[in-house]
């Protein structure tokens, strides 16, 4: 079984990390209900300005609990789809940033976890791979739409029916993967979402809310929308206050930004 570890590692950062030594962090049901709970929390919380997702051991996420599989009916295997359906919405829809640490392989669910995250980072020895086929099923989680948004449509739909396997490496040239961590990885995953964390939490809310709709429509509706953005971030203290420390040559990184 996998149990969901909630810590605050950092100021403004919420960790949520999977630990299930026995499952390579496996996504069954009770802990995708706990990690539906989690992101609801987070979306309510202003003290929560990045969240970190993160697993234990050898593994970031494994994907579906194999043993909870072949004797569902059809009517559970909604229920379960719908689980996993509300964590990927939670976190496509949270206006904070959400960076996954993979910390290891990350295989069908579990990749498609990270895919939907806003920023990857990957210990040097993660594997990433669509393995759904392999088992006999088609990708959940958003994985059909996610990786082909990432990749490609072409290169995706061969990543999903071949179960390709991408190192962390792949996953740089490819454009998934943020940065590949060499260092101490939990130590610097925290380290990357703390300098996350003290940047303006209204303008990373809206700019995620911008980068997520830039493919829908044309450029006059991105821009329309960058415009309807930058009037309400305007009118923030925050950003006045950096204004105000750009005009007397003061270091922007020093600014303590309220969300205000």
């Amino acid at each position: 079984m996998t149990t969901l570890d909630v810590d605050r590692p950092a100021a403004g950062v919420l960790r949520l990390r999977l630990n299930g030594a026995d499952t390579l962090n496996a996504l069954d049901d009770e802990v995708k209900g706990q990690m539906v709970d989690a992101l609801r929390a987070a979306a309510v919380d202003r003290t929560t300005r990045v969240v970190l997702i993160t697993g234990t051991g050898r593994a970031f996420c494994a994907g579906g609990d194999v043993r909870g599989m072949g004797t569902r009916s059809p009517t559970e295997t909604n229920d379960v789809l719908t689980f996993g359906r509300q964590i990927t919405e939670g976190i496509a829809h949270l206006q904070k940033p959400v960076v996954a640490a993979v910390n290891g392989l990350a295989s069908g669910a579990g990749f498609n976890l990270a895919l939907v995250s806003d920023i990857i980072l990957a210990a040097p020895t993660t594997w990433f791979q669509q393995s759904f086929v392999r088992m006999g099923l088609a990708p959940d989680m958003g994985g059909t739409y996610l990786l082909g948004q990432a990749i490609g449509p072409h290169r995706a739909k061969a990543a999903l029916m071949t179960g390709l396997r991408f190192s962390a490496s792949d996953g740089v040239e490819l454009g998934f993967v943020a940065e590949v961590l060499s260092g101490n990885f939990d130590d610097e995953a925290v380290s990357y979402c703390s300098a996350l964390a003290r940047k303006a939490p209204i303008a990373l809310g809206l700019t995620k809310l911008l980068a997520k709709r830039a493919h829908e429509g044309t450029l006059a509706d991105a821009l329309d929308r960058e415009s309807l953005a930058q009037a309400v971030l305007a009118a923030t203290t925050d950003h006045k206050s950096a204004v105000d420390v750009f005009l007397n040559k003061g270091d922007l990184d020093t600014i303590e930004f309220k969300g205000e």
